[in-house]
């Protein structure tokens, strides 16, 4: 019984390494001039943001197209989510109101934002998932 027990377990938690989400489209050329951002965590007020394009820019780096949600709060891109396997990638991107904004008033539209991440294993052939969608 121990060992069907741990079976169950093993499944289980192979369950929950499987990517999900939803594909979204590859970033055209006008993402190529937003600044890249970097993951600056904090403990709370976490929300996800929905990716709008990803594209491969090396053999394991993905960039990573979205929006910063509008004010009155400034956000700021607070952890990164990424769950990967064989024929997928699902990427969850998480931001949080930033207390401490470096320069006056927040905006009042959406912030285009980009970030880069590298991946364990090559992209080649695998699905990009945006794991907050869908």
């Amino acid at each position: 019984m121990p060992i069907r027990g741990a079976l169950v377990l093993v499944a289980l938690l192979a369950a929950c390494a499987t990517p999900t989400g939803e594909a979204v489209e590859v970033c055209d050329g006008t993402w190529r001039e937003v600044e890249s951002v970097i993951v600056t965590p904090v403990d709370e007020g976490a929300q996800p943001v929905p990716i709008d394009c990803m594209r491969r820019i090396d053999e394991r780096r993905v960039r990573i197209g979205f929006l910063l949600p509008p004010g009155p709060s400034c956000y700021r891109l607070t952890a990164i989510e990424v769950v990967e396997g064989a024929d997928a990638v699902s990427i969850t991107l998480f931001a949080s109101p930033d207390d401490y904004p470096a320069a006056g008033a927040c905006p009042e539209g959406e912030v285009r934002t980009a970030t880069e991440i590298d991946l364990q294993a090559a992209v080649e052939d695998r699905v990009l998932l945006d794991g907050a969608g869908g």
